[in-house]
């Protein structure tokens, strides 16, 4: 019996303690953490490189005929990356298709439909899609975000888009910035912004909800669990 008991106390020990995930510089939640919705903002770079050896958009259907471009379309799988340059920190990919949807060079216009799969933080295996109208000669550009998958089940929201650079073979590099709307019931662990916290308003109370939920106080109370039910084990173990 006392054996036994033993086991499980080591068990219980031996366990690790969940912990949070590490900030990340490209993502970040607006909301205090409280609310029934979470407002995520995710800022990344999208590369897309049609020259080269490794493309990350290939043409599968060739243009009708014209300068425009109109009818052609390009599957592609771009890397998402913190910062401008290629070599920063890949945080996903966007995979899908896109096409030049106009007739007009003066008013070009691509018709994308991609799925943003996330590899980084607390935001990995989740993913957005953003399906919309891109005028690309627009110096920013707006498309919907119609959905998404993991801690963006149910999203809703708006990318907005400006081209960095485009090179003389096409290759081009367009920042991100994303914000979504989420049920807070998604579990999206992202981090909150210092501000978004103060804003939530609510004085002392909300405060220390946030505090009480928070992963340093929960392994907290997991240790406090731990130290009492050892020392319930000692005394049974004495009264044995």
């Amino acid at each position: 019996m006392a054996i036994l008991l033993l086991v499980t106390i080591s068990i219980a020990v031996s366990t690790p303690s969940a912990q949070a995930q590490p900030p990340t510089n490209w993502a970040k939640r607006l909301d205090s953490g409280h609310g029934p919705e979470a407002i995520t903002n995710l800022q990344f770079y999208f590369h897309d490189i049609v020259s080269g050896r490794n493309p990350t958009a290939v043409q599968i259907i060739k243009p009708a005929s014209g300068s425009s471009g109109f009818g052609q379309v390009n599957v592609a799988d771009e890397p998402l990356t913190v910062g401008p340059d290629a070599s920063s920190k890949v945080v996903g990919r966007a995979q899908g298709m896109y096409g030049v949807a106009s007739q007009s060079m003066t008013d070009m216009a691509l018709l994308m439909v991609l799925s943003y799969g996330f590899t980084d933080g607390p935001y990995k295996g989740s993913s957005l899609s953003i399906v919309g109208r891109n005028p690309v000669m627009s110096p920013t550009r707006e498309l919907p975000v119609l959905g998404g998958t993991g801690v963006f089940r149910m999203a809703r929201g708006y990318a907005l888009m400006k081209t960095v650079s485009v090179n003389a073979a096409g290759d081009a590099v367009v920042h991100y910035n994303v914000t979504v709307y989420t049920p807070a019931s998604n579990g999206n662990n992202g981090p909150t912004s210092p501000s978004s916290t103060a804003a939530g308003g609510g004085g002392s109370t909300r405060t220390s909800s946030s505090s009480s939920s928070s992963p340093a106080t929960m392994a907290g109370r997991q240790g406090w669990l731990v130290s009492f039910v050892v020392a319930c084990a000692a005394f049974i173990c004495l009264l044995l």
